[in-house]
């Protein structure tokens, strides 16, 4: 697939969904965004698989273009709880591992 500029300003006048699985704008690197702002449009779902800032510049970005945004905590989260059932048998406290992710993060901006 082509990713360049170009193919993208083609392309996101049709796209109703983006998805960032790169590491781009992962810390310490929060900066960084895949995806130039003036590609975003309102009412866009981003949703960003990196978790650690929270909120990266992607998300805060497509934020303040009136888009709907989706964290990555929530993959990285359910991953984690799904991981700890198939060591252990036992389900996962998702919601408190969920609250305990976030606090960490956001005490560490």
């Amino acid at each position: 697939m082509n990713l360049s500029t170009e193919a993208l300003t083609q392309h996101m006048p049709h796209v109703n969904v983006v998805i960032n699985t790169t590491n781009i704008g992962l810390s310490p690197e929060v900066e960084r965004t895949p995806l130039d702002s003036v590609l975003l449009r309102k009412n866009l779902l981003v949703s960003d698989i990196v978790y650690n800032p929270i909120r990266t510049r992607l998300l805060r970005d497509a934020e303040e273009m009136g888009c709907l945004t989706l964290s990555g905590v929530g993959m990285f989260v359910n991953q984690g709880g799904e991981a700890f059932k198939i060591w252990t048998g036992i389900d996962a406290p998702v919601k408190e591992m969920r609250e305990i992710v976030e606090q960490f993060l956001l005490d560490k901006q």
